[in-house]
């Protein structure tokens, strides 16, 4: 509960810092997580985990459904999870690193890679 408390207070703040002249996304765009992929445990990733630290770490330039906004889509893309990796603890372009745990920074960029 708490996490997704959080999640929402980081997509409300979120929205109000935006600026420009575009309207606010409507409530069911911003990231119902079925349409994302499977959150359960798939494969050698646990999809739960890797939702959680996206919601915290990267919803706000990526979006809800990782369809991009301030940042690139990361839905659809041909990364592989090494790639991802590198770019979550090294930043690149306009985006810098991440601080995060190695261990969740290696279950996200797999998730991200998959989806």
């Amino acid at each position: 509960m708490k996490k997704m408390l959080l999640a929402l207070g980081v997509i409300v703040t979120l929205t109000a810092c935006g600026g420009g002249d575009e309207a606010a996304p409507a409530p069911e765009e911003t990231a119902p997580a079925e349409d994302v992929a499977t959150e359960e445990a798939t494969g050698d990733f646990d999809a739960t985990a890797a939702r959680a630290v996206y919601e915290s770490s990267c919803i706000g330039c990526h979006g809800g459904n990782l369809q991009g906004g301030g940042g690139p889509a990361l839905a659809g893309q041909d990364h592989t999870p090494e790639q991802v990796l590198n770019v979550i603890q090294n930043g690149q372009g306009t985006m810098p690193a991440i601080n995060i745990p190695a261990e969740d920074a290696e279950n996200l960029a797999k998730w991200i890679s998959a989806q």
